[in-house]
């Protein structure tokens, strides 16, 4: 019978429901998953902000711009499992809203350059680097970019001609500031809804002291 209600009544239905059910919801069949799923859809998008707001009040910030509400809310409260290996440790995983990545430590040494690296290695100037967002260290990890997001701007600088690049660097970095103040109150909203006091307490322990699995260090 559900899979014949009308979509007006079905996208009712998911008004009142909680973005876990959702998700649940569109795993049943191809027609729920069409019209949950797609992150085009201004019916879809408003089923899921509509769900965010009135069943997870400390997901306030607006979705990011550019990225759908599904991947927000999957982002923030639904993946519970390192993105890329499936590692299910908590104590392994941690939110990178920088790179909008929740992974293990491992995976984000596969997937991250150090600061060090960059100058050294692949004679990145500092400029440049001021161009790109970074993940800030800690006494768990050196200063971190991500790598496909380095190629990508190299990529975009080099197609420059000499007079645009000065205004193109001055551009990027007002981005990358703004863009910093932002991931901060994203990340914020992030540990307070996935972790409790304690947990975020010992977490800050943990950045704060050496780890002996340090996977940064022959990077």
């Amino acid at each position: 019978m559900a899979t014949t209600l009308p979509n007006e009544i079905l996208v009712e239905i998911c008004s009142h429901l909680h973005p876990s059910d959702l998700y649940n919801l569109s795993l049943v069949c191809k027609r729920f998953r069409n019209l949950l799923w797609n992150k085009t859809s201004e019916s879809a998008q408003l089923i899921w902000r509509t769900s965010r707001l009135n069943f997870v009040p400390h997901l306030s910030l607006p979705c990011p711009e550019g990225m759908s509400e599904q991947r927000y809310i999957w982002l923030m409260l639904l993946l519970d499992k390192c993105m890329f290996c499936d590692e299910k440790d908590k104590w392994k995983l941690a939110m990178h809203w920088e790179f909008k990545m929740y992974c293990c430590n491992k995976c984000l040494a596969q997937r991250t350059v150090s600061r060090d690296t960059l100058i050294k290695e692949w004679e990145i100037s500092e400029h440049i680097l001021t161009c790109i967002v970074p993940l800030a260290p800690n006494a768990q990890r050196p200063q971190l970019f991500l790598m496909r997001q380095v190629k990508q701007t190299l990529k975009e600088y080099n197609k420059l001609s000499i007079s645009k690049k000065e205004n193109w660097i001055k551009r990027k970095q007002k981005e990358i500031d703004e863009l910093k103040n932002a991931n901060n109150e994203y990340r914020k909203q992030h540990d307070f809804g996935r972790y409790d006091y304690n947990e975020r307490l010992e977490r800050i322990f943990r950045t704060l002291h050496m780890s002996t699995e340090y996977p940064y260090r022959k990077r």
